[in-house]
């Protein structure tokens, strides 16, 4: 059996306040960053790695879950002793052929999470309908193993999802949804192509992680801005600028994945962001010269690499000018340009810090998201075998 969930289980302290539990899209999050510690081959592992004891604690410790309910995790973990069975959770991963997808792999943390209690009810919640598009798209696969004539072909161990039956399952999150707009908009981008061309699972996968990120922007486009007191209201007023990435060379790559020609799906994406204070924008990014400031400043909504999406309101700082001058003459001497990296010290992390500096607080944790999970698609694609990343078009032989 496995032993206790660790003390230092980096959910434990957010589950202990007996808060509303988080949503599906911080724990796809979750589950992505489990998946890379793991060392897959991009979207699918070897069964027997993940099986191995070391894979499942560490698995189990990043599973978000209540004190409380510890225990019913931990026995999603354990073998029956002497029975030789595998553990409940290696059978919830399905392994094909000695492999497990991704997908399965997120169901699965999924629904452990749930099991521990650490998952918001909230069933109108796009991150929650990109769940059940998931489920719906691998009961698909499973069918197709038992009936030819379905819309998902098998050929060896490769999965794939013709357009019509993709555009199928879109139309119908739509009738369900409680945004059909997002999933109109998603459908509209296979118009025009062969009903009967495929998709490979791979494929499907970087489409749905890309829809993680466009989920959370969508849900929070009418975000009312708070009302100021009127002791707010003498302050400097903090805005957060979200941005879709276009032109940043580090990252181009993921955006080639993201927006690429299978999926001209143009709200979606790499994100940036910058913070606005007394009418000037404030941004972090690269820069390969160590005497050439990361930091930089520009008019609102205006960046000359990207494309302006929306505006998070954050509130009003009691700093004064001169405050705010001080606090960013440090930010640039802590931001150099060459010390920049797209999962651990990107513009949202300086975002992050810049709005806590000011005392508005961080900035939302969806936001924070938006560049987490297109890093990790992008981390994903990179350690993918060398014929998926070719369909991909992302291997650096064919660019």
């Amino acid at each position: 059996d496995l032993p206790p969930l660790p003390k230092g289980c980096a959910w434990k302290r957010a589950m202990a306040g007996g808060g509303q539990g988080l949503n599906s899209g911080s724990v796809a999050e979750a589950a992505l960053t489990t998946w890379f510690e793991l060392d897959p081959e991009g979207y699918a592992i070897d069964a027997a790695s993940i099986s191995k004891t070391s894979s499942l604690r560490r698995i189990a410790g990043s599973i978000p879950c209540r004190p409380a309910a510890a225990a019913e995790l931990g026995r999603l973990f354990a073998e029956a002793e002497g029975s030789g069975d595998s553990t409940i959770f290696c059978q919830m991963l399905r392994p094909q052929d000695g492999k497990v997808q991704f997908l399965y792999f997120w169901k699965a943390f999924a629904e452990a999470a749930r099991i521990a209690g650490a998952v918001a009810i909230d069933t109108e919640n796009l991150s929650v309908e990109l769940e059940m598009l998931r489920d719906r798209i691998l009961r698909c696969v499973e069918e197709a193993l038992l009936d030819d004539t379905s819309s998902v072909s098998t050929k060896a161990s490769k999965t794939e999802l013709s357009v019509g039956g993709l555009q199928q399952e879109l139309n119908r999150a739509s009738s369900m949804s409680a945004y059909p707009e997002f999933w109109q908009k998603a459908a509209d981008c296979l118009k025009g192509r062969e009903e009967t061309e495929s998709l490979s699972l791979e494929e499907v996968t970087t489409l749905l992680l890309s829809w993680l990120p466009d989920a959370s922007l969508f849900e929070h486009r009418t975000d009312a801005p708070p009302t100021p007191t009127p002791a707010q209201a003498g302050g400097l007023r903090v805005l957060l600028h979200v941005y879709d990435v276009s032109q940043e060379s580090s990252i181009q790559k993921i955006n080639k994945v993201l927006a690429y020609k299978h999926f001209p799906l143009k709200f979606g994406g790499v994100f940036h962001a910058g913070v606005e204070v007394n009418a000037m924008e404030w941004c972090f990014g690269f820069s390969a010269s160590k005497t050439h400031p990361g930091v930089s400043c520009i008019e609102p909504k205006t960046h000359p690499q990207h494309h302006y999406r929306q505006t998070v309101d954050m509130g009003y700082t009691k700093c004064s000018d001169a405050d705010v001058i001080e606090i960013v003459t440090q930010l640039l001497e802590e931001y150099p340009g060459d010390d920049y990296d797209l999962l651990r010290r990107n513009c949202c992390h300086f975002a992050d810090d810049f709005t806590k500096r000011l005392g508005v607080g961080g900035i939302p944790g969806w936001v924070m998201r938006l560049a987490k999970v297109g890093a990790s698609v992008d981390s994903m694609i990179q350690s993918a075998p060398k014929p998926i990343r070719q369909r991909l078009g992302y291997d650096s032989d064919s660019d």
